[in-house]
């Protein structure tokens, strides 16, 4: 549930060569080739997601003991492209990982992986080595005396060392210009417990990440590029040891109440709606309702309202932004602390899509502005905990995709397509509810 359907095949674009000091800026016409990309859900993340909801639909006898402090080992592979032929391919990496457990079900969890091979550099976006460090929350939703299935919902950055390669004039050296951007790390994975002290595991996560729009003089040339929100995907196998005290298991106790509301505030990192097409951070506001109809299995939905004014000129889409996300949650409710997986489709409204230019013999242009609804998706984690005996304090991290129509503009009288397929977005949600 909680890793969603980020695919494990990204949008793979072909190799871009090395920007010589004649290349101009990337970033001209109406619409950013930053923004053309999109890629494919894949179905097996579907599957997996069907399961982690299906494990919390479960009771089973948990383990019988824990540590407060784990430490772990793993090996991991990460999406890229292969820097000789700009495919898709599985970069592998090693990492390490500490936990605190606060109980036998949550901690918090930093995990720190490197993927020393050189992957190929895209046009800002990723390239050369990566480094990932992830700082969350880790949480069991299903635990047997050896087997226990986990969700994550970790933030945390990605490191490239070159997601820019050029030469400041011809017969100079190759520069390589290194990036940093925030990340949020969905996922979730199984756990194997070999004995009290040892275990196995095993995870998988999708990582949206925010690349900003940035601007580079190359040999008296600008270079730029408008912003975006990237994915990949990493999985991950791995040993931990827990020292210290060995802990008995407190007693749980489920927490009441089927129906739940309250007010929201959202933060929504996304790259279309952002002046002049440039990714963007919009504040927004609304409310949230859900009802238990099964166990550990709820309807739920957000409606969420963004008011800044994201038009520009050059938009494809802008303009107040309307969200609606209308779907199942599952997870558990255990003493003073609730975690779910989300998939909840729905709809993101534009208030200003670009529908007609037409230029004036003054050298200006008229533009014309109609709305624009597309299909959604959020895919992602939920956490909750309970001041009080009906008081919910909630707190959402996800993607929602959104997944673009085709569009056309009217330009002086010629059509013009547009087909800006899937974006990922990097939403994350704040709320108080209340429970009866």
């Amino acid at each position: 549930m909680w890793t969603a359907i980020w695919p494990l095949t990204m949008n793979i674009e072909k190799r871009i060569p090395r920007v010589e000091a004649r290349i101009t800026a990337l970033n001209s016409g109406i619409v950013q080739a930053g923004f053309m990309d999109s890629a494919r859900c894949g179905l097996h993340r579907c599957a997996l997601a069907s399961l982690l909801i299906l494990a919390a639909c479960f009771a089973a006898t948990a383990q019988n003991d824990y540590t407060r402090v784990e430490f772990g080992g793993e090996f991991s592979t990460i999406r890229q492209n292969d820097a000789q032929t700009g495919s898709g391919k599985n970069f592998p990496g090693l990492g390490g990982r500490f936990d605190w457990n606060f109980n036998r079900r949550l901690a918090f969890e930093t995990e720190v992986d490197f993927f020393p091979e050189q992957s190929e550099a895209v046009s800002f976006r990723r390239g050369g080595q990566t480094l990932q460090a992830v700082f969350g929350l880790r949480a069991k939703v299903l635990q047997t005396r050896r087997l226990s299935v986990f969700g994550l919902v970790r933030p945390g950055m990605f490191h490239f060392t070159d997601v820019l390669s050029y030469s400041p004039g011809t017969g100079q050296p190759t520069q390589k210009l290194g990036a940093t951007y925030f990340a949020v790390n969905l996922g979730g994975g199984i756990e194997y417990t070999l004995s009290p002290r040892w275990t196995l595991r095993a995870d998988i996560a999708g990582n949206p990440y925010r690349v900003p729009q940035q601007t580079r003089n190359v040999a008296g040339v600008t270079i730029s590029y408008p912003g975006s929100v990237e994915d990949t995907t990493r999985l991950s196998f791995g040993v931990a040891y827990r020292p210290g005290t060995l802990r008995e298991n407190e007693d749980e106790t489920k927490v009441p109440g089927n129906w739940e509301f309250g007010p929201l505030f959202s933060t929504l990192i996304a790259a279309p709606a952002g002046a002049n097409s440039r990714v963007a951070t919009l504040s927004g506001f609304g409310a949230y309702a859900n009802y238990r109809f099964w166990r550990v299995l709820y309807l739920d939905g957000d409606i969420l309202y963004f008011p800044q004014d994201t038009h520009g000129p050059t938009n494809l889409y802008g303009g107040p932004v309307l969200q609606g996300l209308f779907g199942l949650k599952g997870g558990i409710r255990r003493n003073h602390f609730g975690f779910f997986g989300k998939v909840r489709p729905g709809f993101q409204s534009y208030a200003q899509a670009l529908e007609a230019v037409s230029s004036q013999p003054s050298g200006t242009a008229n533009y014309t502005y109609g709305r624009s609804t597309n299909f959604a998706l959020d895919l992602g984690g939920i956490v909750e905990f309970y001041p009080a005996e009906s008081g919910t304090l909630r707190i959402e991290a996800g993607d929602s995709h959104t997944f673009f129509s085709p569009h056309t503009v009217n330009f002086n009288g010629k059509t013009l397509s547009y087909d800006l397929g899937m974006h990922h977005t990097i939403q994350l949600v704040f709320g108080y509810g209340w429970r009866f």
